[in-house]
């Protein structure tokens, strides 16, 4: 084995000391070759380079393992104490002296107050498991450093991992210690120095006219955008930084070339909210493509399912997305943007940069024309095992995003912060392609749980318009102070009901802006009704959009209800999809008067003002972080693995929602533990969102009359955490 250890190189203009931060490869060098001339290029100041290299034979080795090897890597690679960066001046006369590198981003350790306990128990479970033995409590405090435990790089990154996979959150830092465990996997988790945002972000755009799609189809729609307004922004992000419509469109037409070459009709897409995901999905449809949207929280079994009844082959995803969650997508291959990317030429850029700004009106794509035509098949949990797949079409989205700019008021100096992923029918359309197409901008952050990346990143593009979850929104304005978001002017909510004490932190931290709760369904595009800008109603889910029709009925008799009055809520308007893939089940639709309106299982009611009061859900389902949680499907692997006896069933989930969470229990007549319930689950495909909090014992469990499991009185026994 031989190691190789360089000296010198830290702190040079290509490293991260000059900054605290990535730097670009292409802007120093390009700097390098100017200040290699302004030396004269021999008179270049020189930075002392060493190279260290040892050989060890296998008797000066340490056992091959990773207990032993990796102790023994870092100690040599750290045998001087460590490289300290080192300054060299760019000019040999005139250069500055002295340089103050900025210090090494250390993450804080949280609040342990803010912390539960619960969190902080799982979390000396999963430490104890890997060093073999239970923390000592002296050991088991937040400034605990993991190497004092014994744990090396490698062993803190599986960690971490484990810990973002168990608790839905995720950081960018490699936690250090005790304490940044246990901020992650409450979401408080700190990270890096934010990238401040490209001076061209703030580029007013060329007018402030209300927000309008120019088109009936969504390819159709960004063209005609796109050739309108070509050097106005479109979309940003911390990877692709600032591009304009024109630069946007340029990316798209050089992917739709490469798409059009991939097998079949249908191609997956599985990326996070980022300006790569819009050029996958615009690139697809002027490709000729539909866009498969691959919800990856449930497991590979889902993902499965979706590949078979679409008839997936490949899947659009970026490598180092892959490389970090390590997802699989069986019976599908992945095609990396990295590796298109490498192949695109600058004379091909250029070439297309000259057709799309001089002969625009000879090149137009000939994509599809259809409206009614597919746009994207979303996914959603139903109380089969199986998720239902939700066709799109264009005439569906087109009509809701028109549906939508009128109660909101919406102009194109608006701005919208972006971080729903794209499986979330609200994420794809509403805060993805929405701001794009009707003439906005959208700059994307690509993990939702980021509460303080997200925090910062609104305050310093200054975006006017936040869209999410009550959920995702509560945790972003945990991290902001009063006076950081002076331009906020709306915030959507959607998805699940808004607690009271997310309207009171907006109105402390930005009372200038308006909290405007709204209601929808994947498979209504998804916008149902939102509560206009101008007369905003707290408690409601607000008014249907201008062109969709709601009607409340007696689950019963099925008579429309009065004014007040509870009922089935049902959805009728353009927006409402043509209906299931593959599905054998009951169709979703009702017929009334004549007409076929979608049967949303929902409970709401319409008050005297025509706004509508939501009530709650008919089916099984949970609602955590805007996602739908089925509790059947949760409960089915472990039926099949226990089986009912002659003394009943042995196994039974139910669940409840928590204002900004969700608790499911399993319920069994035998012992086992949480890790070997959730261990069942994982084999049998389900994962993230899909998964168990907590297991209770029970003599038996409780059956009604018909032998069916009383789910009520299971719901009784669960208390909040």
């Amino acid at each position: 084995v031989v190691l190789v250890r360089t000296r010198g190189l830290w702190g040079s203009s290509f490293s991260w000391a000059r900054t605290g931060t990535k730097p670009s490869l292409t802007g120093e060098l390009s700097r390098g070759v100017f200040k290699l001339l302004a030396n004269l290029i021999v008179f270049a100041p020189r930075r002392r380079v060493t190279m260290t290299l040892e050989a060890f034979t296998a008797a000066e080795r340490p056992e091959p393992t990773r207990e032993a090897m990796n102790p023994w890597i870092e100690k040599w690679y750290n045998a001087d104490g460590g490289e300290q960066p080192t300054f060299v001046p760019t000019h040999f006369l005139f250069g500055p002296r002295t340089h103050e590198f900025p210090p090494h981003y250390q993450a804080p350790i949280p609040d342990a107050s803010k912390v539960k306990q619960p969190v902080k128990d799982a979390i000396a479970k999963l430490l104890a498991e890997h060093v073999k033995r239970s923390l000592t409590e002296s050991e088991n405090l937040p400034e605990t450093t993991l190497a004092s435990l014994g744990l090396d790089s490698l062993e803190t990154m599986e960690i971490a991992v484990q810990v973002e996979q168990q608790f839905g959150f995720t950081s960018e830092l490699l936690p250090v210690n005790v304490g940044q465990l246990w901020a992650i996997a409450s979401g408080l988790a700190e990270s890096g120095p934010p990238k401040p945002p490209p001076p061209l972000w703030f580029t007013p755009p060329s007018d402030t006219k209300p927000l309008e799609i120019l088109g009936e189809t969504i390819p159709e729609a960004f063209w005609n955008r796109a050739r309108r307004h070509p050097k106005n922004v479109a979309a940003a992000d911390d990877l692709a930084g600032t591009l304009t419509y024109e630069k946007l469109l340029i990316g798209v037409l050089t992917m739709a070339k490469r798409f059009e070459s991939l097998p079949g009709e249908n191609v997956g897409v599985l990326l996070p909210a980022s300006v790569a995901g819009d050029i996958a999905v615009l690139g697809l449809h002027f490709a000729g493509k539909t866009p498969i949207a691959l919800n990856w929280t449930t497991g590979p079994s889902a993902m499965a399912h979706a590949v078979k009844i679409t008839g997936l082959t490949r899947v659009i995803t970026s490598k180092r997305f892959i490389d970090r969650t390590q997802l699989e997508v069986p019976g599908a291959e992945f095609v990396f943007l990295e590796e298109i990317r490498a192949g695109v030429g600058k004379l091909e850029l250029l070439r297309r940069l000259i057709a799309v700004r001089f002969f625009s009106s000879f090149i137009k794509p000939t994509f599809k024309t259809d409206p009614h035509a597919a746009a994207v098949v979303l996914f959603t949990s139903g109380s089969e095992k199986a998720p239902k797949a939700v066709p799109l079409t264009h005439a569906n989205i087109i009509s809701d995003l028109r549906g939508a700019t009128p109660p909101q008021e919406l102009t194109r100096a608006d701005s919208v912060l972006g971080f729903l992923p794209m499986f979330h029918s609200f994420g794809l359309t509403i805060a993805g392609l929405f701001p794009i197409l009707a003439g906005a901008k959208v700059v994307h952050h690509p993990d939702p749980t980021d509460a303080a990346a997200l925090a910062r990143k609104a305050a310093a593009y200054q975006t006017t318009i936040l869209i999410g979850t009550p959920t995702f929104m509560g945790f972003i304005f945990s991290r902001l102070k009063p006076g950081e978001v002076p331009h906020l002017r709306i915030v959507v909510v959607g998805a699940e009901k808004c607690p009271d004490e997310l309207f009171d932190r907006v109105k402390a931290i930005a009372p200038q802006a308006t909290v405007l709760e709204g209601y929808g369904v994947t498979e209504c595009s998804p916008c149902v009704s939102v509560n206009p800008v101008a007369k905003p109603k707290r408690g409601t889910i607000g008014q249907p959009l201008p062109n969709v029709r709601v009607c409340i009925r007696d689950l019963d008799t099925d008579l429309p209800r009065g004014p007040n009055e509870m009922g089935m809520l049902y959805v009728n308007g353009p927006n409402v999809f043509p209906g299931y893939l593959a599905h054998d089940g009951e169709p979703p639709f009702s017929m009334i008067d004549g007409e076929r309106w979608y049967t949303t299982g929902d409970l709401a009611s319409l008050d005297d003002e025509g706004y509508i009061v939501f009530h709650g859900r008919l089916k099984r389902f949970l609602k955590a972080g805007g996602e739908m949680i089925s509790l059947p499907m949760l409960e089915e692997p472990f039926a099949t693995k226990y089986p009912p006896t002659d003394d009943g069933p042995q196994v039974a989930v139910e669940g409840i929602e928590l204002p900004g969470s969700r608790r499911v229990v399993l319920f069994a007549t035998f012992e086992i533990s949480l890790a070997e319930a959730n261990a069942i689950l994982k084999a049998d495909g389900l994962g993230g969102v899909m998964r168990i909090d907590d297991v209770k014992k029970l003599d038996a469990i409780p059956v009604l009359g018909t032998g069916k499991t009383d789910y009520k009185l299971l719901r009784s026994q669960i208390t909040k955490p």
